[in-house]
């Protein structure tokens, strides 16, 4: 029996990369069923069924995390249309790019190489200043810089020095390849010396090339390792079926003097994601022909009843159909494990919990737009004022606290996350330009409510305003890794629900497009 979670809109995959019809937004559902949860396609063309995507292996998990969500929160039953669907929309259900960030974008990605050459400084310029206005005064954002394609060191390395120029105080990651960081990092000039520079990565990871990766990333740790004070984000591309992350994970976790962020990213690649989405529909077209075959074998058989015919005949006709069933139901069962029909971040999680031996489980993973109970206090600690709501279920996240007696653990089994952030939702608003004494009063008393029975913790709040602790918590603060799991949507499992509330859009020449479908 199937439930509706809550309607949402998506494209076709049939529709828009076997059958190239162009990006066409069409009506789409997600639904539980046998406690998993499905994307479904309700595409009004005839492929013979809708397409659906395993979204999630456990509703329980789910239903967790879209408890956290502003959009679709926990109220199933009710769920209003999707926000603000003019401006992706326009009105022939044709993709219409969005001229401007959504008000959740945390971080802004900008090509600094483009058309096989670099932006002048002088468009660099004009885009730094258009991105300031889009956000209040008030407000942060961070600044991903790529250039991909460009295989010129020097100058990658010169304009990212400009555009820290202009962006003081803001954080720029300069993404770019292992190999092309590693030669930045040796640079006399290197950008990686500008305050708020950070170096980020991007490592594409296959079964069997985990003792590459270990070597490669150690020589990057020991580039970095030679400036003081740096920071680093490594990002992992994953694809099904999952290197093992057992020695990965260890080696990242134990580089918390470097490494601030692990980003494991969901991904499937595009052009498995072609060859299953063929063979899915091909598996159908088989399916329809059976049935067909069925059809007129079931018409034969009435026709030699009618006319006496031999028992043979039938006999042959009924072995004929079952055949053509038995060929359905291995195509269905054929069907259920390609690429094309899963994108399950909990299966990803499951490895995690494996290849850690359970010191990081599913139970550890928060929604990263449960950050936007932190902004406050990272504002009060002189990091600025950010927007830290992505959709729940685009990102999920969990704090690795390292300190003299505490290795690598996940701050929920310290803090009541869940309660911290219900607890503090009420108070953001004020919380925004100053704390002030009574709402002071009201934070240590929430924070101190959320202790863990059990756990001996300091007085939180005194860390994080007194100035005379600044130095103990800025220590503890540098040695503590975020660990995200990306939730990646393609062009195969696009929730446009999710897409209404981006955290990391990039720009473009019309406007910005989400950075993991590059569509819409």
């Amino acid at each position: 029996m199937e439930t509706i979670l809550y309607d949402t809109q998506t494209f076709c995959p049939i529709c828009t990369i076997i059958n190239r019809k162009g990006l066409i937004l069409k009506a789409a559902i997600v639904v539980s069923r046998d406690d998993k949860v499905y994307l479904k396609c309700c595409c009004e063309q005839n492929h013979s069924k809708q397409f659906e995507t395993l979204y999630c292996s456990s509703l329980k998990f789910f239903k967790r995390i879209l408890s956290f969500d502003p959009i679709i929160g926990n109220k199933f039953s009710a769920i209003k249309d999707i926000e603000s669907m003019g401006k992706y929309n326009d009105g022939n259900n044709q993709i219409k790019v969005s001229k401007n960030p959504t008000i959740s974008n945390f971080v802004l990605e900008f090509s600094i190489f483009q058309n096989l050459t670099f932006l002048s400084d002088d468009e660099i310029k004009f885009n730094i200043q258009q991105f300031q206005t889009f956000y209040p005064k008030n407000k942060k954002f961070v600044l991903k810089v790529i250039a991909r394609g460009s295989n010129n060191i020097n100058g990658i390395n010169d304009k990212v020095k400009y555009i820290s120029s202009l962006l003081k105080g803001y954080p720029i990651l300069l993404e770019v390849t292992l190999e092309r960081l590693n030669e930045i990092g040796k640079l006399s000039n290197s950008c990686l010396l500008g305050t708020k520079v950070y170096p980020a990565v991007k490592y594409y990871l296959k079964q069997g090339d985990e003792l590459i990766f270990i070597k490669e990333i150690n020589q990057l740790l020991n580039v970095l390792r030679e400036y003081s004070d740096m920071q680093c984000v490594v990002t992992v591309a994953l694809e099904r079926k999952f290197a093992n992350l057992t020695e990965v994970l260890k080696l990242l976790r134990k580089s918390n003097d470097v490494i601030r962020f692990i980003i494991l990213s969901l991904e499937r690649p595009p052009k498995q994601l072609v060859e299953t989405l063929t063979i899915y529909n091909n598996n159908n077209n088989n399916n329809n022909n059976n049935n067909n075959n069925n059809n007129n074998n079931n018409n034969n058989n009435n026709n030699n009843n009618n006319n006496n015919s031999s028992n043979n005949n039938n006999s042959n006709i009924n072995n004929l159909n079952s055949n053509n069933n038995n060929n359905n139901i291995n195509n269905e069962e054929n069907n259920e494990d390609l690429i094309c029909n899963i994108n399950d971040p909990f299966e990803l999680i499951k490895e995690i919990e494996k290849s850690t031996d359970g010191s990081i489980n599913g139970d550890d993973f928060y929604p990263l737009n449960v950050g936007q109970a932190l902004e406050p206090m990272l504002n009060m600690m002189g990091y600025g004022l950010y927007s830290i709501k992505p959709s729940s279920y685009c990102s999920f996240a969990t704090c690795l606290v390292n300190t003299k007696s505490i290795e690598s653990r996940p701050i929920n089994r310290l803090l009541n996350i869940g309660k911290l952030y219900y607890d503090l939702l009420p108070l953001l608003p004020e919380l925004e330009e100053k704390i002030g004494f009574f709402n002071g009063l009201k934070l240590k008393s929430i924070l101190k409510s959320c202790n863990i029975p059990g756990v001996q913790l300091p007085n939180l709040f005194d860390y994080l305003t007194d100035r005379s602790k600044s130095e103990i918590t800025r220590k503890v603060i540098d040695q503590t890794q975020i660990l995200i799991i990306h939730n990646n949507m393609d062009l195969a499992s696009l929730d446009l629900k999710r897409r209404c509330n981006c955290s990391v859009e990039t720009k473009i020449k019309d406007g910005f497009i989400s950075s993991c479908t590059g569509c819409i």
